[in-house]
């Protein structure tokens, strides 16, 4: 007889209001043990408010939560002590080493020298500990912060946009460090607007809109939640207006380099005769392989162009 294993995270209905404002909204997901899950959305979806409830740094104003199955107030607080959590960078002192920073975090949390160092060896730093902090590059502190984090060696790992205003190197270090540790058994969970990473890191998803779940499950099944096709013709503006009127459409986008639709079938023989049938004649149809980036467009697209500059550009959500 198999044995159900516990989610390390599992939410029912969890919502926050402040005054008027609802800023989470009846959220409900799992997190099951060894996953690397991306909490994904817009700057104001709710992810930030999510995690400082899980955290206990919020008070919920409806719905549960548990960690590692405690969901009473005594219960979370030992199961939050299995947790590491960087949501903010940690206010390290400029003008004392990497290894004497991390010193000062394992006193408070109570863990020895021996495993500063196996933290420092993690996060590739060993080599630099004895350097001042302010002669770290930015993706040096974020690799610092990480090793705070894992001092106490925690079961779940919680991120906050870990790789934010890191440049593509300073991407793949972190990169490579939520791999060692996913390879360690630790339980990532992650926001993150930086899609493309995400996609690359993460066994699981779920995408927020305005605090509400607009779909979760693995990458691969939020990617394939439709069919996609690439269309080009030599009057796109027609083909556009024709595929937003077209029943099977489910979304429409002009890109560079063609029209991207999201249909609910996969008959394109079907989609060509229909614009055939309205004189739309196509120079290319081809099924095209959804990112996770189109999937995230397409279910927050309402949002605007400004949840479209968060993720060209990194802007802190």
């Amino acid at each position: 007889m198999t044995t159900a294993r516990t989610a390390v995270i599992d939410t029912h209905g969890l919502s926050k209001r402040f005054g008027g404002v609802l800023a989470v909204d009846q959220v409900s997901f799992t997190v099951e043990p060894g996953q690397v899950f991306g909490f994904l959305g817009p700057n104001g979806s709710g992810k930030t408010t999510t995690i400082g409830m899980l955290m206990g740094i919020i008070r919920p104003t409806a719905g549960s939560f548990r960690l590692f199955g405690a969901g009473a107030p005594r219960e979370l607080l030992a199961a939050r002590a299995r947790v590491g959590a960087t949501l903010e960078t940690p206010n390290f002192h400029p003008h004392l080493s990497g290894r004497d920073n991390l010193g000062i975090a394992a006193a408070i949390k109570g863990v020895g020298a021996a495993r500063i160092e196996e933290c420092l060896e993690i996060v590739g730093l060993r080599d630099r500990g004895k350097h001042r902090f302010r002669t770290y590059s930015l993706g040096m502190k974020q690799r610092l912060a990480l090793a705070a984090t894992m001092l106490n060696d925690p079961e779940l790992v919680v991120l906050d946009e870990p790789a934010n205003g890191l440049d593509p190197q300073g991407m793949k270090e972190v990169r490579d460090i939520i791999r060692i540790l996913a390879d360690r058994g630790k339980t990532i969970f992650l926001s993150s607007h930086l899609l493309w990473e995400v996609e690359r890191m993460c066994t699981h998803v779920a995408i927020v809109r305005k605090g509400r779940i607009m779909a979760s499950g693995t990458v691969a099944e939020v990617v394939a939640s439709e069919t996609a096709a690439l269309l080009r013709a030599d009057d796109t503006d027609a083909l556009v207006a024709a595929l937003e009127d077209y029943d099977g459409a489910i979304s429409v986008r002009a890109t560079g380099d063609g029209v991207l639709v999201g249909l609910a079938s996969d008959d394109l023989a079907a989609l060509n005769r229909h614009l055939a049938g309205l004189g739309i004649h196509l120079s290319h149809l081809a099924r095209q392989r959804r990112s996770l980036e189109d999937a995230f467009m397409e279910l927050t697209r309402d949002d605007g162009a400004e949840s479209m500059t968060e993720i060209a550009t990194g802007v802190d959500s």
